[in-house]
C-alpha cells in the first residue's frame, strides 16, 4: 500500500546514533491513518538498500527495530 504522505510537506524527527543506527518518530497518513516509518537516505546507502527493496523488520525484547533486507523477496534472487 502506497503512503499518501507528501515527503515534501513533512519534517520526519530523526537521529542518528552511529554510521548504522538511527531512533525515527512514525509518522502517520493522514487519509489511512497508517504509520509509516521514514527512513533516511543515509541508512538507505549505509546498508545498500534501495527504494523498493522489501525490508523485514525484527524486535527485540527491549523494543529495538532492525530492519534487515529481504534478499529471498528481490528481483534477480
Amino acid at each position: 500500500m502506497k503512503s499518501k504522505i507528501d515527503p515534501a510537506v513533512i519534517t520526519p524527527k530523526i537521529e542518528q546514533c552511529s554510521p548504522t543506527t538511527w531512533i525515527v518518530t512514525l509518522e502517520e497518513d493522514p487519509e489511512t491513518g497508517d504509520l509509516v516509518m521514514p527512513i533516511p537516505t543515509e541508512a538507505l546507502d549505509a546498508n545498500g538498500w534501495q527504494i523498493g527493496d522489501t525490508l523485514t523488520w525484527n524486535i527485540d525484547d527491549e523494543g529495538t527495530v532492525t530492519l534487515v533486507r529481504d534478499v529471498e523477496s528481490q528481483p534477480g534472487s
